[in-house]
């Protein structure tokens, strides 16, 4: 009886491994059928993006070839917009330079200690406006003072030719 139970055991430990490799066996084709029909999808997107761009590529050149001169409108915009930024960028940069550096570094302290991105990123921007308006202001009064003092001078020539 006890050779019975264990040959009945046996068998299904054998059957249940028989299933067990059926099964991975299965997946494993399943896998295969999946990463071939992936490769199929990538291979014709690759080929779809390649004609679309050739095709882009013909398109863009009639273009070129039917107008020159819109060519020629486009390069000068891009480097209008380049010449524009870099014209903002460089009173950024001046007006940092009338900021002593003490006051640069206590509103890189604060900055540091703010958690939260869009309130540091707030707090900078408003810093730097007050920085331009300072500087402007600062050179407003640098344009003004040479004029006030000719004046002076031009009154003082007047009364002493009088």
């Amino acid at each position: 009886m006890a050779a019975i139970v264990k040959e009945n055991r046996e068998r299904k430990g054998l059957l249940k491994q028989a299933k067990l490799k059926a099964i991975a066996v299965a997946q494993a084709g399943k896998m295969r059928e999946l990463e071939e029909e992936m490769e199929k999808k990538k291979k014709a997107a690759e080929e779809e993006a390649a004609a679309e761009a050739e095709e882009e590529r013909k398109r863009k050149g009639k273009e070129a070839e039917s107008s020159g001169a819109m060519k020629e409108e486009v390069e000068m915009e891009k480097k209008i917009s380049e010449w524009i930024a870099n014209l903002s960028l460089g009173e950024d940069e001046e007006a940092e330079f009338y900021v002593r550096k003490d006051e640069r570094d206590a509103l890189v302290s604060e900055l540091g200690a703010m958690e939260d991105p869009p309130e540091r990123r707030e707090r900078e921007e408003e810093k730097k406006l007050e920085w331009k308006l300072r500087m402007k202001r600062e050179k407003k009064k640098r344009r003004a003072s040479p004029e006030c003092a000719g004046k002076a001078r031009v009154t003082v020539g007047d009364v002493a030719l009088r």
